[in-house]
């Protein structure tokens, strides 16, 4: 081989050397500069309500879980907005702000059904609460009765997050500080305190008779109901309606007794539901007719035997009596009850 040759064949093998380097330079840096922008990306602050956050090989919940587990009863409407994320934002930072019902303030006392009135704040829930009918005794349910009732719901409006993502993030007192910093919310806000007040809700000790469980997706939610009362169950909800008098208008149907499963709305930044199973109450539906003529078919839950309950329990405060007798009270229209059906045959 000539002296010409070998020296074109080595310099074109420098020159493919050189390209190549080149390249594997310029991929690196490539890499690099998206690593970066990635890195850049989580650290930008979020704005205070998120419409998502979700990735992107992660959909939100739909009826489909629902129906895999509870082919034969109706997906309730209070539920249907929670899968709607266009409906509702996925996550809210400013759910400490929304408009509290009679039933959010007694849940912010520790009045589920269970814990002592507290006496210091009487002034404060009586203003919340003026005039308006929230226990009442069992033979109050006949038709005729008037009652001041005031319909509402937590007003709390974000939607279910998927259980994957859910369950990702901390929910226990111990993990507060997790907590606020995964929403970027301060220490001493107004979002912190409900936060830790809803949680703390959640840890309380049963009271006799019952199992609490505090449920932070849809799947979770209806496993938990679905698991103490099996798939042949009704699950309702009290229709919205404006606060005004009320009379009973027709004889109270009895839709479940013995046992039922209740699921409050609670506030917090994402869909999460307090649910407990009571023994020995009944859940009756309530034909009501306002001032106005409007139609309200409310649901209530009678809580048969009070007799472990506190004599300073709120319910005794309003209704001037001792623990023992039967106590009833209306829910919000986003809270659920779980109830059996008397009868596989039983339209839903």
């Amino acid at each position: 081989m000539s002296l010409a040759n070998s020296c074109a064949l080595l310099l074109l093998f420098f020159l493919t050397l050189s390209l190549f380097i080149t390249c594997s330079t310029a991929a690196t840096t490539i890499g690099v500069t998206h690593t970066t922008v990635a890195v850049a990306a989580d650290n930008v602050p979020l704005p205070k309500k998120v419409t998502t956050f979700l990735p992107s090989d992660i959909s939100p919940p739909t009826e489909k879980y629902w129906y895999s587990r509870l082919p034969n009863t109706p997906l309730p409407k209070a539920l249907r907005y929670l899968l709607q994320p266009g409906h509702y934002h996925s996550i809210n930072r400013e759910f400490a702000n929304e408009n509290v019902s009679a039933a959010v303030i007694l849940r912010a006392y520790r009045i589920r059904y269970r814990i002592s009135y507290k006496r210091d704040d009487k002034k404060s829930l009586n203003s919340a609460l003026p005039d308006s009918t929230i226990f009442y005794q069992y033979d109050d349910l006949h038709p005729g009765k008037k009652m001041k009732v005031l319909f509402t719901e937590s007003g709390t409006k974000v939607s279910f997050l998927p259980r994957q993502v859910a369950e990702s993030i901390p929910f226990s007192s111990d993990k507060v500080p997790e907590i606020l910093k995964y929403f970027k919310l301060e220490v001493n806000s107004k979002e912190a305190q409900v936060i830790r007040e809803e949680i703390g809700g959640c840890e309380e000790p049963n009271m006799e008779g019952e199992e609490k469980y505090c449920a932070t997706s849809l799947e979770s939610l209806i496993d938990f109901s679905f698991e103490r009362l099996g798939q042949n169950v009704r699950v309702l909800s009290t229709e919205a309606g404006k606060k005004q008098e009320y009379t009973v208008s027709a004889a109270v149907r009895m839709i479940g007794d013995h046992k039922a499963a209740v699921c409050h709305k609670m506030r917090y930044p994402y869909a999460v539901h307090y649910c407990h199973v009571i023994a020995d109450t009944e859940v009756d539906e309530v034909p009501l007719v306002g001032a106005d003529g409007t139609k309200v078919k409310a649901v209530t839950v009678c809580h048969l035997n009070t007799s472990a309950w506190s004599p300073d329990h709120i319910a005794f405060q309003v209704l001037k009596i001792k623990p023992g007798p039967a106590v009833c009270h209306f829910l919000d229209s986003d809270t659920l009850v779980w109830v059996p059906k008397k009868d596989k045959k039983m339209t839903p």
